[in-house]
């Protein structure tokens, strides 16, 4: 419009000085020139001012063509300023409140961020000697397990159809006291090599904590009538107690047994004395079948331990990570073993998961998730956010395991009941003939996936290491106060099933 009155004032700027020449009337000329200068100027004060036309200024400046309100004539026609003030300061007012636009999609949950983070817990970090308790039943924690048949063909199963338990079905302690476990083993009841009903249960099992520094011992010195705090050996055995029992009641039976070979004031009565040395001989025989299980408990699991890498030092005298630096190992008389990482050096306060063995059952390798669940009422509706952590796992190729370790990411979003899971820094660590471990990285074994849940504290997906070609199952749940863990396991294998990836992993939320 302001381009508009000035061509047409230089017109007749031009015509005036024509018509000047001319001798022509200049007085109607005169004052169309003065008008025309008059509203250019004033056109040209109110676009300073922020006034009508703004529409126009802005396509003055960018050279396009404004569709907005306040540049349509119709819209100006008859409101003035007033109503170009006022699209003004409505579009300040939506700018400010407007809610960022969300690109999480529940189609997509491969590429969800933590685009609307929950407030931080702010949670403490745990002691040391702090460990993660749960009375409540465990076995329909996400649990998988590795399988071998007779024939030497082996198989996964998992709880992804809900239809099998884990090994472990309870962690019920008091504060400062001895880890106790009740071991439960399954047996396989059901066609498709699914595990369901409990079977039998020991209290015949010996608990040690493992780290890089060394492990736990308990004081033995009662079992052979030596002072207290004298004697130590591996770890804190079920038999201990027992053991301990049976030498004092052989000590009284020894006791009776002269003084009845002393006799009384009735004399020596034989059939007392063979009842006595009778009895002696059943304690003896006791006491030497508890003392040798525990010697081979003890033995058994430091053989095992002796094999189990990640948390040893290196050349250097340097753990791998301190994270990873921590085991509770629970070794019952059947052969049955439970590795459980220390939830601890992970620094977490709900979770963690355990690697163990079954014999029984034919489990060659399985992995289980533990801990204080949160109650699915109490999951947040929205929102997002961020885990991490770690995972332990086996690779098992021609009845050979190798062990693994990786850094644990996840992603969740409440609102779309969502995960995105993500492995990195995957390291196989093996031990070299001088007991130091040895570790090297491998990518191929980076895991990808994603799951989902719906009315229940369960999320269930898939999950893949495309490079090593393996594919499988990933299962998880939330533990503690407002979501603040996760944990879960996962089982993966190859096209002609040669090859297996298996298991647990744990996170709290950033």
């Amino acid at each position: 419009m302001i381009v508009s009155m000035i061509l047409d004032l230089c017109r007749l700027i031009k015509t005036h000085y024509f018509n000047q020449k001319k001798g022509d009337n200049m007085s109607a000329i005169n004052t169309k020139i003065k008008t025309i200068i008059l509203t250019a100027i004033s056109t040209a004060i109110l676009s300073a001012c922020g006034g009508g036309g703004g529409g126009d200024t802005a396509a003055l400046s960018t050279g396009s063509t404004s569709t907005g309100g306040s540049g349509s004539p119709a819209k100006n026609s008859g409101t003035g300023n007033n109503n170009n003030a006022n699209t003004g300061n409505a579009n300040k007012d939506n700018s400010t409140a407007q809610t960022p636009t969300l690109s999480n999609k529940a189609d997509k949950l491969e590429e969800l961020q933590d685009e609307a983070p929950l407030p931080a817990l702010n949670l403490d970090t745990p002691l040391h000697t702090s460990f993660i308790s749960s009375a409540s039943a465990q076995q329909g924690n996400p649990n998988v397990q590795l399988r071998q048949k007779e024939t030497g063909e082996q198989f996964q199963t998992d709880n992804q159809n809900k239809d099998q338990g884990g090994l472990i079905s309870s962690l019920d302690f008091k504060a400062n006291d001895e880890v106790k476990l009740d071991g439960v083993v399954l047996f396989n009841k059901n066609v498709n090599g699914s595990a369901t009903q409990p079977a039998w249960t020991t209290t015949d099992s010996l608990i040690v904590k493992i780290n890089s520094k060394g492990n736990t011992k308990a004081d033995v010195s009662e079992q052979d009538g030596s002072e207290k705090n004298t004697k130590y050996e591996y770890g804190k055995s079920t038999l201990d107690d027992r053991i301990v029992e049976i030498f004092k009641q052989l000590k009284t039976e020894r006791e009776n047994l002269k003084k009845a070979k002393e006799g009384g004031t009735e004399g020596i009565d034989k059939n007392k004395i063979a009842e006595i040395e009778a009895k002696i001989k059943e304690l003896s025989e006791l006491y030497d079948l508890n003392r040798q299980l525990r010697a081979n408990l003890t033995k058994y699991t430091q053989d095992s331990m002796n094999q189990i890498a990640y948390f040893r030092t290196d050349a250097d005298g340097l753990v791998f990570d301190k994270r990873f630096d921590g085991i509770y190992v629970i070794r019952f008389v059947d052969g049955t073993q439970i590795v459980m990482h220390d939830p601890a050096a992970a620094g977490w306060t709900y979770q963690t998961f355990a690697h163990y063995i079954d014999p029984r059952s034919g489990v060659i390798y399985g992995y289980q998730s533990l801990g204080d669940e949160t109650k699915f009422t109490d999951l947040p509706e929205k929102g997002t956010a961020t885990y991490n952590g770690l995972t332990t796992a086996y690779v098992v190729k021609d009845d050979k395991g190798r062990q693994l370790t990786a850094d644990v990411k996840a992603i969740i979003d409440f609102g779309l009941k969502g995960v995105r899971f993500e492995t990195t820094n995957s390291q196989f660590h093996s031990l070299d003939a001088n007991g130091r471990r040895v570790s090297e990285a491998d990518a191929k074994y980076d895991m990808k996936g994603t799951a989902k849940w719906e009315n229940g504290n369960l999320f269930l997906g898939s999950v893949e290491a495309a490079a090593a070609g393996l594919k499988g199952n990933l299962s998880g749940k939330f533990y503690g106060a407002k979501a603040a863990e996760i944990g879960g396991t996962y089982g993966l294998k190859n096209q002609d099933g040669s090859e297996h990836l298996i298991g647990g992993y744990g996170a709290k939320r950033q």
